[in-house]
């Protein structure tokens, strides 16, 4: 089963923008609905990413700064440079739901996080792995991911900035994935350049780039690289240079969407045929995914990427950005950038550049003081600017030991304290269901995706199945989504009727290669009706040729392969992807029940012990438990011991001790 998992666990660096060029733009801006159609000719498919070092050699000054702020921060390899994290006298993390410790520690040179358990004094489970990046800027966390063979994952353990502790990154809590949260596509287009995932795979990356680069803003710089290398040079002073995107020239809808690309954290439902990595700038957001959140009452708590939809619920922005909104006007756009230098980082920028953004509409009423107007006394403002009392910090919601100031710019908050700059986190509200953030008018197909996939990924709320199975029957529902919709409530006998009776052959053969759909038709077979094994392997094995490097379906595969008794061809396909994700548990759980059918006893607990060192519950210790059982019965009273904390009561009475 897919392991439900928390985007908010991964975090998202500071406002993207660029500045550089004049103001006006003649573009012409149509619904998202339609075709956009505007001067930038690096939208199109014949111009392509080159990198920040293309960038470099002509605009070296904003690369020497942009490389100090958060997005230039946000992803680096694991080396101490990079860290922001306290390593002196760090006490282990304590998972308490799991009685499990996280230590981090450098060992030549690298970084190491381990995981153990205690039984006493006597350490009984010890997985030490070694960190290969460093994700968020440390301006609010330092995360940290690890490589297993190809595959890329994040570990248990995040250092927060602000209160300088360590803890278990946002989710865990709840959720304790171990070493096994994996960080896919959707995440690492927001924390690097431009990355690409090898085809077939979820978290094998062909290209990973360091941080966030220019072209995340500007769009991909070929052409406009080619441009300046032949010759062709604008004066942008006079005219505007149509070969890259300067955002600043773009209507604020446009502007904005780069910003709330990232900065708008939530359920992201792609367009059909459309990948995470399709957004340039320039495009409307909507034309590539919809973001869906949840619908709450009451005043609730912000998240910490929620920047870009609190921004636009303020009365700042809806009064300033009136009229023709289709075409860049600079009387009207109040935009991310009146504020923040994407170039140059939030901690090095003038405080007075956020007040005077304020200042140029709410004019002091004498020039004696640019607070003159304040409805607070100079003695009770202090120190406090406009954006200290007007957008204060407070907790996120979905990530510990974090506050942001809150996007949201509104009149001062009764609860509001001038002396630590901070309102008390609220209580939140009841949710309600889900809006689209970035989109007037969703269709019941997309809504319906959002509400199952919201549910699969963020939150096991029955209310979000509850409003799916409302639009279950809409002529828009497809029919994949109707096969997952089944398969997060365990439904698998509607998930074989839907398929085998409920569907057309046009249906089925549209989805042979979707991996997800085969897989959850496979489990819904060798789940749900027995003696079909025949058939459970067959989706199985449709799903890991739709998806090969996805080991977890492999595993799957070759589980069902062990239990129809077609070992040789479980090991071989076994063998193969523990090249590619050596550490996969159930690969190994798999490989020692291949040896133990094959009564080859040496070999089976050689990997059944490989795959209880990977996970403290792993099921190979129910068979080595049956192993030792009239072999070595201390090793087997003391592994049935720590069973009893976890394993089905049922199997562990095949054993009397």
């Amino acid at each position: 089963m897919k392991p439900k998992y928390i985007i908010g666990g991964i975090f998202l660096c500071l406002l993207t923008w660029a500045l550089s060029g004049i103001r006006g733009c003649n573009g012409i801006i149509n619904s998202a609905a339609t075709k956009t159609t505007q001067p930038f000719r690096n939208l199109g498919d014949s111009a392509h990413y080159v990198g920040i070092a293309a960038c470099k050699g002509c605009h070296s000054d904003k690369h020497a700064t942009f490389i100090e702020t958060g997005m230039g921060q946000s992803f680096h390899l694991a080396e101490r440079k990079y860290s922001k994290a306290d390593f002196n006298n760090v006490k282990p993390v304590y998972d308490k739901k799991n009685d499990l410790y996280y230590y981090p520690f450098w060992k030549n040179e690298r970084l190491h996080i381990q995981e153990f358990k205690l039984r006493g004094r006597d350490t009984i489970h010890n997985r030490i792995e070694q960190i290969s990046h460093i994700i968020g800027s440390g301006q609010h966390t330092n995360s940290h991911f690890w490589m297993d063979g190809q595959h890329l994952f994040q570990a248990p353990l995040t250092f927060y900035t602000q209160k300088g502790i360590w803890d278990l990154p946002p989710g865990y809590e709840d959720f304790n994935t171990h070493f096994n949260r994996k960080i896919d596509i959707e995440c690492m287009s927001c924390h690097t350049g431009m990355p690409q995932t090898k085809e077939g795979s979820v978290n094998i990356f062909n290209k990973l780039p360091l941080g966030i680069d220019c072209e995340r803003c500007h769009g991909p710089g070929s052409l406009h690289i080619k441009e300046k290398t032949s010759g062709i040079i604008y004066n942008t002073n006079k005219q505007a240079d149509y070969s890259i995107v300067n955002p600043k020239r773009l209507p604020w809808k446009l502007q904005v969407d780069i910003c709330q690309r990232c900065h708008l954290q939530g359920n992201n439902v792609l367009k059909p045929g459309k990948k995470f990595t399709d957004f340039r700038p320039g495009m409307h957001l909507d034309s590539i995914f919809t973001v869906y959140m949840p619908s709450q009452t009451g005043n609730n708590p912000f998240v910490m990427a929620g920047h870009a939809e609190r921004f636009q619920m303020s009365a700042c922005f809806k009064g300033s950005n009136k009229g023709d909104l289709t075409k860049y006007n600079a009387d009207i756009n109040f935009t991310c950038i009146n504020c923040h230098n994407p170039h140059v980082s939030v901690k090095k920028t003038n405080q007075d550049r956020f007040n005077q953004t304020c200042v140029s509409c709410h004019q002091p009423k004498t020039k004696k003081s640019k607070y003159d107007g304040c409805s607070l006394s100079t003695s009770m403002r202090g120190t406090q600017t406009c954006v200290g009392c007007h957008m204060p910090s407070s907790d996120t919601r979905d990530i510990p030991h974090v506050s942001i100031h809150d996007h949201y710019i509104s009149r001062t908050n009764t609860n509001f304290n001038l002396q630590t700059n901070t309102v008390p986190k609220g209580k939140a509200g009841q949710t309600i269901g889900l809006h689209a953030v970035n989109s007037q008018h969703p269709s019941n197909e997309e809504l319906f995706k959002a509400y199952v996939s919201y549910f699969e990924k963020f939150d096991s709320k029955m209310l979000y199945l509850d409003k799916a199975k409302s639009l279950y029957n809409d002529p828009s529902a497809d029919l994949a989504t109707k096969i997952q919709y089944h398969y997060n409530l365990r439904e698998h006998a509607s998930i074989i009727e839907i398929w085998e009776t409920g569907s057309t052959e046009e249906q089925r053969t549209a989805l042979l290669l979707d991996a997800w759909t085969q897989y959850r038709i496979a489990k819904a077979y060798d789940l749900n009706i027995p003696n079909q094994s025949q058939k459970a392997l067959q989706y199985y094995e449709k799903s890991c040729e739709a998806m090969p490097w996805n080991t977890d379906f492999t595993a799957e595969y070759t589980n069902a392969l062990v239990r129809a008794n077609r070992i040789g061809q479980a090991k071989e396909l076994i063998l193969a992807a523990i090249k590619h994700q050596p550490k996969n548990e159930l690969l190994h759980f798999n490989l020692g029940n291949c040896y133990y059918h094959e009564n080859n006893i040496s070999e089976a607990i050689k990997e059944l012990e490989t795959a209880r060192s990977l996970n403290h519950k792993s099921q190979s210790i129910l068979i080595l438990i049956d192993i030792y059982y009239k072999t070595a019965p201390q090793k087997a009273k003391a592994l049935f011991d720590e069973a009893k904390k976890w394993a089905d009561p049922k199997i562990l009475q095949s054993w009397s001790f």
